[in-house]
């Protein structure tokens, strides 16, 4: 039988702002954390900014193929961030795993830390710290030495996504729970959502992808202490989900129909989220309103078609779509299709290019699109074909294009460079056991 919390996170019980016995979360004033406005020489986190846009819009990117700067090889590593001068990712031995950190201008590491990080989640870089989650905890190290300066409190497992620094906090899915973290690491509020990935942070609103829907979520919403809960546990005080909720799409969640597995990226007026079939590949860009979540155009691969509408020509999807870039007029997005389209804000084409392999990642410096790409006739878990392909951002003309033995993933684009990580080597069985990190200009 499910535990009382299990059924409250489910939406099984529902609660009233209004209930007796409930009291508001309580405690002295937050304490900020440090502002961190990414720049053209910073790439801070999975998506770059709070809105997720995977643009650096003062980067720039080398017209020429670009050669490498240096190198820094790993037994395996993760997503590479970089603040300035310092690149910050997640590696391991075989006897543990550990956040390093390396200067930007050559490679050299230095630092490693003490704490332990839990694997693929990408580190968020703030001002000062590497905030990163762990199989017990969320911690913080030092940009500059690698100690230890900062804790979630209380300490609970935040082994399942990266956060995102905003307005003084941190805001990940901490304890099983969607909650901010103040400079103390003191949680100073939270709701019964999920967020996978990092959240998309625009004012009093996060807007999250929870694997079956979109939401926006309500970051003023009370948090209360509820009677039935008990007090020695492990939960805090928080939002009921459907109090915090402003909107969520579609409005209920199945187990059946699309999946959102990234965090969706925000401009001024719209929310775009990459939605996965659920059965095979391909999938859709949907543009929905911020303000209610009403959706204003999608595009989608295959095509949608009307009943009684001839099948256009288009090619089969073999991969799920990436998420999007969006840029001040543009959305970038590949959709499964070995195809790149660039959309302006109101949904019609400006674009397409295609590939020939499957798009894996998406990220935008300056005027230049830069794609990950996958040969799929090669499992992914196998030793296949990797490659990086350089598109003009206004026409989608090719600039460049670079090939690798094996696979390439954690796209970063900053201070003129593209950051990378590559599959070296593997055992007999097909497991890696080298990786590289690539600095590139």
């Amino acid at each position: 039988m499910p535990s009382r919390r299990a059924l409250l996170r489910s939406g099984a019980l529902a609660a009233t702002a209004g209930l007796a016995g409930c009291s508001a979360l309580a405690g002295d004033g937050p304490v900020p954390l440090p502002a961190a406005t990414p720049g053209p020489d910073d790439w801070p986190t999975d998506g770059y900014d709070r809105r997720n846009t995977r643009y650096n819009a003062g980067a720039s990117v080398s017209d020429a193929e670009p050669t490498p700067r240096w190198s820094r090889e790993f037994l395996f590593c993760h997503d590479p961030v970089v603040r300035g001068t310092r690149v910050v990712l997640n590696a391991g031995t075989r006897e543990r795993e550990f956040t390093v950190g390396v200067r930007a201008t050559d490679g050299s590491e230095v630092w490693r830390s003490a704490s332990e990080p839990w694997g693929y989640p990408t580190p968020t870089l703030g001002a000062e710290r590497a905030y990163v989650t762990g199989p017990d905890c969320a911690f913080g190290v030092d940009l500059a030495t690698g100690e230890e300066t900062w804790r979630g409190d209380p300490c609970e497992g935040a082994n399942t996504a990266s956060g995102t620094i905003a307005d003084g906090r941190l805001y990940l899915e901490y304890g099983g729970y969607l909650s901010a973290l103040d400079a103390t690491g003191k949680r100073r509020w939270a709701t019964s959502h999920e967020a996978r990935a990092n959240p998309t942070i625009v004012g009093d609103t996060a807007y999250v992808a929870t694997g079956f829907t979109v939401a926006a979520v309500d970051l003023t919403a009370t948090a209360r202490e509820w009677p039935w809960e008990d007090p020695d546990g492990d939960s805090p005080a928080y939002a009921d989900r459907r109090a915090a909720r402003k909107w969520q799409e579609p409005p209920r969640s199945n187990v059946v129909g699309s999946r959102y597995y990234h965090s969706p990226a925000v401009s001024d007026s719209l929310v775009f989220a990459t939605a996965s079939r659920e059965d095979r590949p391909g999938g859709a860009l949907r543009a929905l309103a911020r303000t209610n979540g009403d959706e204003r155009w999608a595009v989608a691969s295959p095509p949608d078609r009307d009943p009684g509408e001839e099948l256009r020509d288009a090619p089969d999807p073999v991969s799920d779509p990436v998420p999007p870039v969006v840029t001040d007029d543009l959305v970038v997005t590949s959709l499964g299709d070995r195809q790149v389209l660039a959309l302006d804000h109101g949904g019609e084409i400006q674009w397409r290019r295609s590939l020939a392999h499957s798009v894996t990642e998406l990220a935008v410096a300056g005027d230049t699109v830069v794609a990950v790409t996958h040969d799929r006739s090669v499992d992914h878990t196998a030793e296949g074909h990797g490659g990086l392909v350089a598109l003009d951002l206004e026409s989608g003309g090719r600039r460049w294009s670079l090939g690798f033995d094996d696979h390439v993933s954690g796209l970063a684009l900053a201070g003129g460079t593209v950051y990378v990580t590559v599959v070296v080597d593997r055992d007999a069985e097909g497991d890696v056991v080298g990786k590289r990190l690539l600095a590139l200009s």
